[in-house]
């Protein structure tokens, strides 16, 4: 807009009259010629403030953004949002957005927008159900792109291990904002569950039951990360039980009171062992 203000304040001064000449005459005659050299006289004596007007107009109208600008600042500011949830970004979590630039085949300018939109989403509070709304009508005939929104919100969730209760209550939040069943959700979650190796969607709703700090417990006790695999959990579980098993205690001819914290931290090593075979279907 601006370069094209700076093309016309270039022309030539009498530019007003030539063009009120021509016009005038084509519509009125002489007559009409007349009166769009007056015009034009008027325009080019004026020109300067006409411009002025115009560009402080245009200055104050914005045009809409792309559907696809609004795609992704969206997705991002909420891929922040949900992250948070959990207290601090994780390296995971990093590396899944990392990921993800590389699958949208993000510029440089891009990549830069959409780190300054994910930081904005872990600060975000009231701003997101708008942006929600404002998705649903962008995308209103496009289901798919809606779906795919929330798998990608999913992926994150589960990028540094199992979701995180308060994740998924934002993601459920999430669903009438951008018009998705919790039928289609449920079939979502499963199959990113089944990827990363968790539990079906029976033993997940079990799994509910088990509060984070049981679980942050649990890990610890077996001297592990909420990140570690199934095979890493059996691994830890079989090694510690190998070292903390009454038989082996006893067989290492310890006093009664060095027997009994055995014992109490074998009961402790099973139970942890348990409550992660539940919440991670192993």
């Amino acid at each position: 807009m601006k370069s094209k203000l700076k093309k016309l304040l270039k022309l030539p001064h009498f530019a007003g009259k030539a063009v009120g000449l021509v016009l005038g005459f084509l519509l009125g005659s002489w007559q009409g010629a007349a009166l769009g050299i007056i015009l034009g006289h008027s325009f080019d004596f004026h020109r300067n403030k006409i411009f002025a007007l115009v560009r402080r107009i245009a200055s104050k109208v914005k045009l809409p953004k792309s559907r696809e600008s609004v795609y992704r600042e969206t997705l991002f500011i909420c891929l922040g949002y949900v992250a948070k949830q959990n207290g601090r970004i994780s390296p995971q979590e990093i590396a899944a957005t990392e990921a993800l630039f590389k699958r949208l085949n993000l510029n440089t300018v891009q990549r830069e927008a959409a780190i300054a939109q994910f930081n904005q989403g872990k600060m975000a509070t009231d701003s997101i159900e708008a942006r929600l709304e404002q998705l649903r009508k962008r995308f209103a005939n496009k289901k798919q792109y809606r779906l795919d929104f929330i798998d990608h919100l999913m992926n994150m969730a589960y990028a540094g291990g199992p979701a995180s209760d308060s994740q998924l209550k934002l993601l459920h939040s999430f669903l009438p904002l951008l018009n998705i069943s919790q039928g289609e959700f449920d079939r979502l979650h499963q199959l990113i569950r089944e990827h990363k190796g968790y539990s079906s969607q029976q033993t997940y709703q079990q799994s509910k039951m088990i509060s984070k700090p049981v679980l942050l417990q649990a890990y610890k006790t077996l001297g592990l990360t909420k990140t570690a695999s199934p095979e890493e959990i059996k691994l830890s579980y079989r090694k510690l039980m190998s070292i903390h098993h009454p038989d082996k205690l006893i067989a290492q001819g310890l006093t009664e009171r060095a027997l009994e914290k055995g014992k109490e931290k074998a009961q402790d090593i099973q139970q942890a062992y348990s409550v992660l075979k539940k919440s991670r279907g192993l």
